[in-house]
């Protein structure tokens, strides 16, 4: 399993380090998308520690770029991505807003990792506009959804200090920032506005059957109200 064999990214960061759901995140994010990320020119928005970039250089890809609104965890990646002899022309980590980063031009890719970090913002149009502006032929998407059976956004607020929360920008307002959950028709709408369709989502009884008995440690996505799916760019005429 991936976090077995690279346990340094369960202490570079103090958010969502369950080795055992890790490795079920990894089956369902990283293997299932192996064909799209080799080779592939990776950008992975809200990189964090670097956990998931590393895991797609692992995967094949030929080099990653970071967005990442934390400073400390964009220092935390390069440092382990250095221990670990990974050549520096193979990943960059960028420290900035990453709505800001992208709308104004991150430059082009082949895939799009956008993992855990949809329900940590309401900033959409500027999220979907800067992932069209890249060119990229796949997004993968990992996200909280909102289980009502309608074009919707559930939104809440989260208060910035914390590391797993929303990072703060220029429309926090006393320590918080507005969140959303989109349900999984209106995530199909923002993708098909912007030039992507969903092509597969994990099957997580699948993914589930090499981690028998573990169903307790993924409920969300059991339940449906989390999701990992695959989107390509749609053809043009």
């Amino acid at each position: 399993m991936f976090f077995d064999e690279n346990p340094e990214f369960l202490d570079t960061s103090s958010t969502a380090n369950s080795k055992e759901r890790l490795n079920m995140r990894h089956v369902a994010m990283i293997e299932e998308n192996r064909e799209v990320l080799k080779g592939a020119r990776v950008l992975d928005i809200a990189s964090h520690d670097g956990r998931w970039s590393y895991a797609a250089l692992d995967a094949g890809a030929a080099h990653v770029t970071g967005i990442e609104g934390r400073d400390y965890l964009v220092a935390n990646a390069n440092k382990t991505f250095e221990e670990k002899g990974i050549d520096a022309s193979r990943f960059t980590f960028i420290h900035g807003d990453a709505h800001d980063v992208l709308t104004g031009g991150v430059g082009t890719f082949d895939v799009v990792m956008c993992l855990g970090f949809m329900y940590h913002t309401l900033r959409y149009v500027e999220l979907f506009s800067g992932i069209a502006k890249t060119r990229a032929r796949h997004v993968i998407i990992d996200t909280r959804v909102s289980l009502i059976d309608k074009p919707v956004i559930t939104i809440y607020d989260q208060p910035v200090e914390k590391e797993s929360m929303a990072v703060e920008d220029r429309f926090s307002h006393k320590g918080k920032s507005l969140a959303g959950s989109p349900s999984m028709s209106a995530l199909s709408l923002m993708l098909e506005t912007y030039g992507f369709d969903v092509v597969s989502q994990t099957d997580w009884t699948k993914v589930l059957q090499k981690f028998p008995g573990k169903e307790r440690r993924v409920g969300r996505y059991v339940n449906g109200g989390r999701v990992t799916l695959l989107a390509r760019a749609q053809e043009t005429v």
